[in-house]
């Protein structure tokens, strides 16, 4: 969660892009049209290990460009990584020649309905090229070639036959916390990955939590961002909230208890959600008897308040489509509002 929180804000993806990636391909994006895809490809089963974020970009031509990030969420080196690489860009294809699918035969009806030549307007298909880039920050060292043939037995003579593509990485380990480029949140939360699973994570957590308190101007503004932080170095088994409480009133002084009672509220209200999520999701499966698992990705973005009047309404709906379209009309609500 942290990672897409943090690196699906524009302004940080617009840096991370900036400040980590070749110069020839900076040089040819227009990175102010970046935006991201709401789209997740990793499967299930794994989530705990991986995350990911998908952006769309055009190129200073208006062509159009995806820069796909996968997180490894592992304190090793997963050798298939490549394999899961090659699996997601697969997906990302996949669909992009659906929508192209579906923009031909909405032109192709046209075509027919104004009585022109059925392929009038039709280019022949071309896909977006997309960039893998992967994050590690692992405490094993990064050893791993990328080299697609190296997963295969006898793969050098066969490597003709198998595909060929290659990956950015960024490797939090390979940077020292001061070379760190970027604004202030990007920069912080580089470190705060890279130290999670190091033993120096202690002492770390205290100096990330200072650089913050001395670059961002105005703490209030980015309260999200420090909850979201917060939440995530407390997921080091190691250290409690008591102890994030301490280092961060040290680092913020005397705001540091002003910061944590927002950032108390703020969980308070998150717990709630989470709870009137799971009511709902356990009635929903039940009156319309499918698996909760169904329900429970569909009322995601969704607020208390709207949780609150989908049981109001849950009632008097037949089928779980009834349901969906009612969430569905209610998300296109909440990101017009965005």
């Amino acid at each position: 969660m942290f990672f897409e929180k943090v690196f699906s804000r524009k302004d940080v993806a617009v840096d991370l892009v900036q400040n980590y990636l070749p110069k020839e391909i900076i040089n040819d994006l227009d990175l102010p049209t970046l935006q991201l895809e709401n789209k997740s490809f990793i499967s299930n089963e794994l989530k705990s290990s991986q995350s990911d974020l998908l952006f769309k970009v055009l190129t200073k031509d208006c062509n159009a460009v995806f820069i796909y990030f996968l997180l490894e969420h592992k304190s090793f080196v997963d050798r298939w990584v490549m394999l899961q690489l090659l699996e997601y860009i697969v997906q990302i294809c996949d669909e992009q020649r659906a929508i192209n699918k579906q923009k031909r035969q909405e032109i192709r009806a046209d075509n027919i309905k104004n009585e022109k030549p059925e392929n009038e307007g039709i280019d022949t298909e071309y896909l977006h090229p997309i960039i893998p880039v992967v994050f590690y920050h692992g405490k094993a060292e990064w050893n791993l070639k990328k080299d697609f043939s190296e997963l295969f037995h006898k793969g050098y003579i066969y490597k003709k036959y198998l595909p060929d593509y290659t990956f950015e990485l960024i490797n939090t380990a390979n940077y020292s916390d001061d070379p760190f480029r970027g604004n202030v949140i990007l920069r912080v939360s580089l470190m705060a990955l890279k130290h999670f699973f190091m033993n120096d994570f202690e002492t770390k957590v205290t100096e990330l939590l200072c650089l913050l308190a001395d670059l961002i101007e105005n703490i209030d503004s980015e309260i999200k961002f420090l909850t979201v932080l917060l939440r995530y170095l407390s997921t080091n088994k190691k250290y409690d909230k008591e102890w994030l409480q301490k280092n961060l009133k040290y680092a913020f002084k005397d705001k540091g208890d002003e910061i944590m009672s927002s950032i108390a509220d703020i969980w308070i209200e998150e717990g709630e959600r989470l709870a009137a999520k799971k009511l709902i999701a356990k009635l929903m499966a039940k009156k319309f008897n499918i698996n909760i698992k169904r329900v429970m990705p569909c009322l995601k973005p969704l607020r208390t308040n709207d949780i609150m009047e989908l049981g109001e309404y849950l009632l008097a709906m037949n089928t779980f489509d009834d349901a969906n379209r009612w969430i569905n009309a209610r998300k296109k609500q909440i990101k017009m509002m965005a």
